[in-house]
């Protein structure tokens, strides 16, 4: 499927819009960032931005961006491995464009920022220089790890949005090698320096364990954002923060799971929890914890009594709490094999009701 990224030197909306004729695409315009995307019918895509060049006004500000040519705009990118352009106009297609020497610190297998102020101007490039040596098996440049440790021990990682950190976060959990990036990242202290905040020393262990048990990106960004102190300036949904400080008071659920003894117990415990949350305590979790959270999301949620409210109406009983009430008892009792049938519901209701009337 396509999918390419192209820089143009000129007219960018003029040059979406021809592009979209060509590919038969849509093309979806943002004239303030001089950007845009064309998709095709095929359901591929290529992604346009006008060259430009940035000027930081204080660190780890957005940049302020203007036209510019294709050299200048190689000079903005992250790192020299990154600021390579391939020539696709007429004549000179496929000429390299390497201002920087990309190519020789691709073959070196090297991470190499491009100017010394490259972690003060955008602190995400220290998420992004251990992402890429881990991953490509690559080793961060001398000169540019020193400059890295000096931006960490500066804390310029915390003078990052919320919103933009944690997105770095979410990066790794999506990678392969998610739990040496983490490995990394704890080993140059960006934690602290970006939250204020150590994870508990048993967090990579727990982390690979979950990465082992094949626990997607997802999962394993909510157990990552339950080491972190819970900040309401957090850009997370209400799932998300929910699972994350479920995960976080764990051990108080697995203890009263190892507690419980009927089905019916283990449900009541288990159903106020995000499933995400208890995906990731099962994964945690010893075997017969492990077991009983599975047989729950496998099996005891979907369990719900044979009655509706309309059955307790016929009973003569008025609608009200008592019918919430009521149902919940009937599922508690299918749950422990004390009725089967809608015949044993009926009769454990009026003997309920009989019960409330004496």
């Amino acid at each position: 499927m396509l999918d390419l990224d192209l820089a143009v030197d000129g007219d960018t909306r003029r040059f979406g819009n021809e592009l979209a004729r060509t590919l038969d695409g849509r093309v979806v315009y943002h004239a303030r960032f001089l950007t845009g995307t064309v998709h095709r019918p095929d359901g591929g895509r290529v992604d346009f931005a006008r060259t430009r060049t940035e000027t930081y006004p204080k660190p780890a500000a957005l940049p302020t961006v203007r036209p510019a040519t294709v050299e200048a705009d190689l000079v903005r990118r992250d790192f020299t491995i990154n600021a390579m352009a391939l020539e696709i106009t007429p004549g000179r297609f496929g000429r390299l464009i390497d201002p920087h020497s990309g190519r020789a610190d691709l073959d070196a297998r090297l991470v190499r920022i491009l100017q010394p102020a490259s972690f003060r101007d955008d602190p995400t490039r220290v998420f992004r220089a251990i992402r890429f040596a881990v991953r490509l098996e690559f080793e961060i440049e001398p000169e540019t790890l020193a400059r890295m440790r000096d931006a960490v021990a500066a804390r310029l990682p915390g003078l990052l949005t919320p919103e933009r950190a944690l997105h770095e976060l979410q990066c790794f959990c999506a990678e392969e090698h998610a739990p040496r990036m983490f490995e990394a990242a704890l080993r140059e202290g960006l934690f602290p320096a970006c939250f204020e905040h150590r994870p508990s020393p048993d967090f990579l262990g727990r982390f690979q364990r979950l990465n082992r048990r094949k626990c997607d990106p997802a999962l394993l960004f909510i157990f990552v954002l339950a080491e972190l102190p819970d900040n309401p300036r957090f850009p997370v949904t209400t799932e998300q923060r929910d699972a994350a400080r479920a995960v976080r008071e764990r051990r108080t659920l697995v203890a009263g799971l190892a507690r419980a003894r009927r089905p019916s117990t283990v449900c009541r415990r288990l159903r106020p929890v995000p499933e995400p949350a208890l995906r990731i305590i099962a994964a945690l979790a010893s075997p017969p914890v492990h077991a009983g959270i599975r047989c729950y999301l496998d099996e005891l949620a979907a369990v719900e009594p044979l009655l509706r409210g309309h059955d307790l109406a016929a009973l003569g009983l008025r609608p009200g709490p008592a019918y919430r009430q009521i149902l919940e008892a009937l599922r508690d009792a299918r749950l422990d094999g004390r009725v089967r049938t809608r015949a044993d519901e009926l009769s454990l209701v009026r003997r309920t009701l009989s019960r409330s009337k004496d």
